[in-house]
């Protein structure tokens, strides 16, 4: 399947066929496909790249003011995962990961070793970090390990079928972490940026929150935010910064960030709403992050694009936040 065009809440595929597209490209176009708004930010910009941790554009510096908290910024999703991870190694000196069950958090080793999809760690088994502690999700892990650095959790599970927790799930994880003398990481890579109808979904309980995808409107960009004080000082371990990539703050992924995150407070009802009326659908999760039984080529065929989710068995749907009621009505008749 090749996209030829994306635009809005549709792509065009290269043999001319045109889909209503429910996953926004995994969740990330969560303003629709080519935002106006975005597209003129990239014209804007007189910068295109810079020099990653050794010089940050003028845009790159607005978007870290912009956000909610000090931040350390990555390119993916799981690199905003690796931070995280490492900085609860920096900060408590113990090297334990509790994860959970059908979690996902990236495929890189570190953020593999704590994902929950065996089909994806098996293979690398023989280099993942550790040591990790897996336990189901939605339940109550018990005291932590002794050499617990964190615990990470999604606030809700993406990848494995828009699993939503019990009411209070987070706070008994945040009650263990301060117990050991743990950090609680939020990945809310999927969740975030109103997917789920927050803009920071875990914020109240989280040291480390991980947000990406949609971030950047189109372009990689995730981010690190550090909820307890004085985190972010861990990382002062010489000179250089030990962790960035060539591509980090890059401007226009910056420049959409502004954006996004300007625009999707302004949504946070809308996706309420519109999840609702996927609920009522027979869909099940949060906000905008649905998923039920069924089978993604069986969509495809009747003209709409999802992404099969857990075992394969399930569909995923999360849309543009900006997906119109006529675009929902036609998506659920065509879906049936």
């Amino acid at each position: 399947m090749i996209w030829a065009r994306a635009e809005g809440c549709r792509v065009t595929l290269a043999d001319g066929r045109e889909l209503l597209d429910l996953t926004g490209g995994f969740g990330v176009a969560a303003l629709g496909h080519r935002n106006p708004r975005i597209l003129e930010a990239w014209r804007e910009q007189e910068v295109v790249h810079a020099l990653g941790d050794l010089a940050d554009a003028e845009v790159t510096v607005l978007l870290r003011e912009a956000l909610p908290r000090p931040a350390k910024l990555g390119v993916t999703g799981e690199d905003a995962v690796e931070i995280a991870l490492r900085t609860a190694l920096l900060a408590t000196g113990r090297s334990g990961i509790v994860a959970f069950e059908g979690a996902y958090h990236g495929t890189g080793l570190l953020a593999l070793a704590a994902t929950g999809f065996e089909r994806f760690r098996e293979p690398f088994a023989a280099w993942l970090p550790g040591p990790v502690h897996r336990r189901p999700y939605g339940e109550d892990p018990g005291p932590l390990p002794e050499d617990a650095a964190c615990v990470i959790v999604e606030p809700v599970q993406g990848r494995s079928g828009s699993r939503v927790p019990p009411d209070g799930f987070l706070e008994v994880l945040r009650r263990r972490c301060d117990e050991a003398g743990a950090l609680l990481v939020v990945d809310s890579i999927y969740a975030g940026l109103g997917r789920v109808g927050e803009m920071w979904p875990g914020e109240e309980v989280a040291d480390v929150l991980c947000v990406g995808k949609a971030l950047g409107g189109g372009l990689p960009i995730s981010a690190a935010l550090f909820y307890r004080d004085g985190l972010e000082d861990v990382w002062q371990l010489g000179p250089e910064d030990v962790y960035t990539h060539t591509h980090v703050g890059n401007p226009l992924a910056c420049a959409a960030a502004r954006i996004v995150l300007e625009e999707v407070p302004k949504l946070l009802d809308r996706v309420r709403t519109v999840g609702e009326r996927f609920e009522h659908a027979g869909w099940w999760g949060r906000g905008l992050l649905r998923a039920r039984d069924g089978d993604w080529e069986d969509a495809l065929a009747c003209g709409v694009l999802v992404v099969p989710a857990g075992d394969g068995s399930l569909i995923q749907a999360t849309p543009p936040l900006t997906i119109t009621d006529a675009e929902l009505e036609e998506a659920f008749e065509k879906l049936g």
